[in-house]
């Protein structure tokens, strides 16, 4: 009987098993992207692993999105590839957070880092970058930018982001 009972066990320790893996597969996160201006514009999310790739077409060069998380946790890195000719504005929002920065298209500098903060009231001020941890990592491709969310942002968790772009001015 004991033999049994045993198995028994076994049997439903390796169903619990089985259904905490199923359970982990079912909790990948699901992510809501929203462009802006959908008649200029398209975005193809793409998850694996710890990563998510969000891949931007814009015809008009001036949009924006919207992603929103609607189940499950943020994957730790997130890319967006905007297939730009031009980055020269970009501005990420996140909770009471906003970073503006972007690349020059020419021989200038790049514009320098802004990170405004909004407080309680919605009053935004333009908060000091003490780290590097408010930098968005961008880089430039055959056909575009590769921006990677900064690190501050998956500091708290947050239901949303936006980003918004302009590839030159005009």
């Amino acid at each position: 009987m004991s033999m049994t009972i045993t198995r028994k066990s076994q049997l439903v320790a390796g169903m619990m098993l089985l259904l905490a893996a199923c359970g982990v597969e079912a909790r990948q996160p699901m992510i809501d992207i929203t462009i802006d201006r959908p008649e200029v514009g398209s975005a193809a999310l793409t998850l694996s692993d710890d990563h998510a790739l969000i891949d931007v077409t814009d015809a008009h060069g001036i949009n924006g999105l919207t992603a929103a998380l609607t189940e499950g946790q943020w994957p730790e890195q997130i890319t967006i590839h905007l297939r730009l000719k031009g980055l020269e504005r970009l501005e990420i929002h996140y909770g009471p957070y906003t970073i503006a920065t972007g690349k020059s298209s020419n021989d200038s500098p790049d514009p320098p880092l802004i990170l405004y903060v909004a407080d309680e009231d919605g009053k935004v001020t333009q908060a000091p970058v003490s780290s590097s941890i408010y930098f968005p990592d961008i880089s430039r491709t055959d056909d575009g930018f590769n921006v990677t969310l900064p690190t501050h942002f998956f500091q708290e968790q947050h239901p949303a982001f936006s980003v918004h772009w302009i590839d030159f001015y005009r």
